[in-house]
């Protein structure tokens, strides 16, 4: 069974490399993917987002250990979620609602007490201790309804991001930013339904504002169909709406931070 591991805890600490160790001693035949260990820090949202557009590229019954996790050792639950399809492990903070809506929570059970954690639990580093050795466990078979006490679905904490505000008759919309990725290219919480309703079509100029700053860009394909240093919009691999700058960074250009909201309007 697969054990697909999200954290952000970046890749100079040993962290990772320690809960890949546990899961290992726990069971030698685990098969482990970094799905990414660069989730801006103690940011949720983002690595809510990355588990939602991620996770139907991998099979059937992949377990996903997501530790983003600013509340590590205060009273927040550690939770296993059942959906259809797969086994999210992680923090309830919100972290794992977004899949687990998507693909339908069948079961969750609190882990925080787990008897399948290690012997000696930090306050500060259940990604060892409580998640990488649950998910080792049940990569290994055990049963699900072990692993701690159930609770009802409808508890299990949901993220809520502001659906974008649209004005077709002055032609603009706005949008909460998700992410910023490592190339400075902004995903905003809009899709092709958002830019088919204010009738935006391939090459059209348009202008985008936020609090910090403003860029032009032009309605593509693909950021290589403008020039070196141009802006480009287009609808990104995972289906939003993104802003980006061809070989450049439009992040330093919009100043812009994930769930701050920027306006998008046809250029007059």
């Amino acid at each position: 069974m697969l054990i697909v591991l999200q954290t952000d805890f970046g890749y100079k600490d040993p962290y990772v490399g320690v809960m890949k160790g546990v899961i290992k001693t726990i069971n030698p035949d685990a098969k482990i993917v970094d799905l990414t260990h660069g989730v801006m820090r103690h940011n949720v949202l983002e690595a809510a987002l990355n588990l939602l557009v991620s996770a139907e590229y991998f099979p059937r019954g992949t377990i996903f250990v997501t530790v983003v996790d600013p509340g590590v050792g205060t009273s927040r639950r550690a939770v296993l979620v059942r959906t259809r399809n797969y086994v999210l492990i992680g923090p309830d903070n919100g972290v794992l609602s977004l899949l687990a809506l998507k693909d339908g929570v069948l079961q969750v059970f609190d882990i925080s007490n787990t008897p399948y954690r290690l012997p000696r639990v930090s306050s500060t580093f259940h990604g060892r201790d409580v998640f990488a050795p649950v998910a080792a466990w049940v990569s290994r078979g055990v049963p699900l309804e072990s692993t701690g006490e159930p609770v009802p679905p409808e508890t299990l904490i949901k993220l809520e991001v502001e659906e974008p505000v649209v004005n077709p008759g002055q032609g603009w919309f706005e949008a909460v930013v998700l992410s910023v990725d490592v190339f400075g290219n902004i995903s905003l919480y809009a899709g092709e339904n958002v830019v088919e309703s204010l009738g935006i079509r391939k090459n059209d100029k348009l202008v985008v504002e936020s609090p910090g700053g403003r860029i032009e860009c032009t309605m593509v394909n693909t950021f290589g169909e403008v020039g070196i240093g141009e802006g480009a919009c287009y609808i990104n691999s995972f289906g939003f709406f993104e802003i980006a700058v061809n070989q450049g960074d439009a992040s330093r250009i919009l100043k812009t931070i994930p769930l701050e909201k920027v306006r998008v309007h046809r250029k007059t």
